[in-house]
Order: structure tokens, then sequence, then C-alpha cells
């Protein structure tokens, strides 16, 4: 069955499916200071559609925004490169670090230790660790996804994503002072 979407339908649209794409966004770019970027262009991609063709007939809005913001990062990653400017990019086939040891499944992290007051310096100590483990962080603690769909989402083990908030939360904890456990 297809939605007829107009301009009308915009603000619920985002309302909607906000989620997703910041989700996909998370996932697929490689530099986490430019989501907020793309999904703006997303959303505004889709706005010049719906005002081009006055209504819109689609069956998945989500499958159909996706599908903007994937050309979205393409083009934005395409056009950085061609003016040469470094793309930090983080390769996740070289990441493939497998634990055998057994970790716990049914963990819960309470990151107590956070408050008001030091949640910024958290993010830019995230944001000094590869990318790889700032979208674990994000995804985890500010989406609320649970391991193994990040791990589908990211195509990484679970250990791997485990052993990543180990040993960031115990850094983390050094880094914020003893004080704050």
């Amino acid at each position: 069955m297809k939605n007829k979407l107009t301009r009308e339908d915009f603000e619920q649209i985002y309302q909607e499916t906000y989620e997703i794409v910041l989700k996909f966004a998370i996932v697929k770019c490689r530099n986490f200071d430019n989501i907020n970027d793309i999904i703006q262009d997303t959303y505004l991609e889709l706005l010049k559609i719906i005002n081009k063709k006055k209504a819109l007939e689609i069956e998945n809005i989500n499958n159909y925004l996706c599908g903007i913001e994937n050309n979205i990062i393409k083009r934005y990653y395409i056009k950085k490169k061609k003016t040469n400017n470094i793309i930090s990019y983080y390769n996740f086939s070289d990441d493939r670090l497998e634990l055998e040891n057994e970790i716990k499944d049914d963990f819960d992290i309470e990151l107590d230790f956070i408050n008001k007051n030091n949640v910024e310096k958290v993010w830019i100590y995230l944001k000094e660790k590869d990318l790889l483990t700032t979208k674990i962080f994000y995804l985890h603690y500010a989406l609320g996804l649970k391991i193994p769909e990040i791990s589908k989402e990211l195509e990484i083990g679970e250990s791997n994503i485990k052993n990543r908030i180990y040993r960031t939360i115990k850094e983390l904890k050094k880094y914020l002072g003893k004080d704050v456990i």
C-alpha cells in the first residue's frame, strides 16, 4: 500500500523517522562530526522532492529516506575526496578482533558517574577515541541499542563490542577521576 505524502505531512514524517535516519547516519558516516549535516541534507532533499512533485507516493518512508541519505553520504565523501581533504575513515575489516573468552551477555553497565557536569567531558574524550568506539557508545547509550543490534548494524562481533565498552568505561573512570565512581 502506497502512502501519499505532501508538504503538510513533512513534520510528522520527520518526527516518525528521525531515529532511524540518525542510526543510519551513525553507522554509515566516516566522521562523527558530519552526522548532523548529513541528516539535515537528507530531510532537505526529501522536502525538495515533495515540493517538486507536490505529492509523493511511496510504500516505505524509512527505506526511501535511507536511500536518500545513502546517496547524500556518497556525494559528501566523493566531494571531500575531490577537494583533497583527508577523510578519517575507519576500516572495519581491520578490526575483526574476536575474543575467545566468554563475556557475560547479561551485563548491565550503569554509567552512574556520568552526570550533567561531566557529560561534555565524556563526549570530548570519546571523540578522541577511534570512530568505531565512538559509534558503539553512541548507539548503545544515546540510542539505547542492545549489543546484538549494534553487532548487526556495524557488522562486528558482540565480544568486540563488549570489550570496547568495558575498556572505555574503565578509561573514562580514570579520566574523570576516582571521586566520580
